[in-house]
């Protein structure tokens, strides 16, 4: 009973080595393959991934690295296809020979489905696959059969569903449709998942729509029951006064005591032939009162009247003003010009930014910020300045939001969460638009 122990230790021991030796013989498929297929690639960013793959060790995860990289997450995701076997049960399970020729197998189909693209069928040719077998073998020692083992071809004619006779039929369909089986789960769940979240969000839409009919309806209701008790009461109050005792023999012995006021009124009014009969009655007064407050003196005939002719005074002669010069106003000292700002949106990848979409101050869509002086107004220094809320997505997208106006001083990773300023870069302007001219230097942080 004492010896139990010690053979489960060893036999899980040897389970997991074999585990590690076929998941890092597929770990260095992919990498061979990343390999290959990047070194036929003339671009900086794809020379970048290349020396990252060399550099790194055996076994190494290749997608990790072009994720980091960035702007080659396509070509990542077609060498993903590889990796399929990586951690499925079945091929977890398999010996040395048995996992080297699922890795065959694996390679094979690679090539069959990407050869249509000039890249993939001129980094694998036939020799290089040969090579990243030979690898393989060394790690996973294929069977000693008398029969050809199976090699990668270049000829058409061989795909993927050819025929496998003995147990490689067996191990296939749980080999290479597992990976696939588990994707089609959970893109299951995840559908099923939003079809939830979709679901309920038009229950609480259609929700609130039928309270608020509801209320609606409730209101418009109670609003036509007032109005009507307003007619109603108003049409008892007209009533009331019109059958109240004395109140017609009244009105009728008024009438004409106002119909005598109203026609002399009329009268007045037309005898005067002025809309405003209290305005010409007084100036009919007036003209009464001038003509009778003091009568002329009366002339005999032929007496002469004379005026006594006042004596004029001497002038005297004024002392001399001293003129005091007027001083002239003081120029006011201009005060020197505060350089403009303004943010602009993220440019196009040729560094040109919208000069439609130029802001006076920050909003979410703003990640540059442009300082321009009053000596050099056609040239601006800008850095990149974005809403805090808004810079993961900013880092997301770095490839077309923040790359074609800055320089990094190291290379992005998911743990990078900000970035800091190293050098402000300049941009131009020409033809009514802003071009970079030197990129913005920053580090992620």
């Amino acid at each position: 009973m004492r010896i139990l122990p010690f053979l489960v230790l060893i036999l899980s021991a040897s389970l997991s080595s074999a585990q590690s030796i076929n998941q890092a013989a597929v770990d260095t498929l992919t990498k061979e393959v990343a390999l290959a297929v990047f070194a036929t690639i003339d671009q900086p960013k794809a020379q970048e991934i290349y020396t990252q793959l060399v550099d790194c060790g055996d076994g190494c995860e290749a997608q990790g690295i072009i994720r980091a990289v960035g702007s080659w997450d396509q070509v990542g995701q077609r060498i993903q296809q590889l990796s399929q076997l990586r951690d499925t049960k079945a091929f977890i399970g398999m010996g040395p020979a048995e996992a080297n020729a699922a890795i065959r197998r694996q390679l094979a189909q690679f090539y069959q489905r990407n050869k249509a693209y000039e890249s993939y069928r001129k980094a694998l040719p036939p020799s290089v696959q040969q090579q990243i077998l030979t690898k393989i073998d060394r790690m996973l020692p294929p069977a000693e059969t008398t029969e050809p083992a199976p090699t990668v071809s270049s000829n058409p004619t061989v795909t993927a569903g050819s025929a496998i006779t003995g147990d490689e039929a067996i191990i296939d369909p749980a080999t290479f449709q597992m990976g696939q089986l588990e994707r089609e789960v959970k893109e299951t769940k995840e559908k099923q998942l939003w079809m939830m979240i979709v679901s309920g969000i038009i229950g609480l839409v259609v929700g609130a729509g039928a309270i608020y009919l509801l209320l609606y309806r409730g209101i418009e209701a109670e609003a036509k029951a007032l109005l009507a008790d307003n007619n109603r009461l108003r049409n008892s109050l007209e009533t009331a006064q019109r059958n109240k005792p004395g109140t017609d023999a009244m009105t009728n012995a008024v009438r004409p005591e106002y119909r005598q006021k109203v026609s002399a009124y009329d009268a007045i009014v037309a005898e005067l032939g002025s809309a405003n009969p209290l305005a010409a009655i007084r100036q009919l007064k007036q003209q009464v009162t001038e003509n009778t407050s003091k009568p002329a003196s009366a002339m005999r005939s032929g007496e002469v009247r004379t005026e006594p002719v006042e004596k004029p005074e001497p002038v005297q002669a004024l002392p001399p003003i001293a003129v005091t010069p007027v001083a002239e106003p003081l120029q006011a000292v201009a005060a020197p010009a505060k350089p403009a700002v303004f943010y602009f949106p993220p440019p196009d990848p040729n560094g040109q930014f919208d000069l439609s979409q130029k802001s006076e101050v920050i909003s979410p869509e703003s990640a540059y910020r442009f300082s321009i002086s009053a000596e050099k107004p056609t040239v601006a220094s800008f850095r990149f300045e974005a809403d805090p809320n808004r810079l993961a997505r900013f880092l997301t997208y770095r490839n077309y939001m923040i790359e074609p106006a800055c320089d990094s001083e190291n290379t992005y990773s998911s743990t990078h969460t900000r970035i800091a300023m190293r050098r402000d870069g300049e941009a131009v302007q020409e033809n009514g638009t802003w071009r970079v001219k030197t990129k913005a230097l920053i580090r992620y942080e």
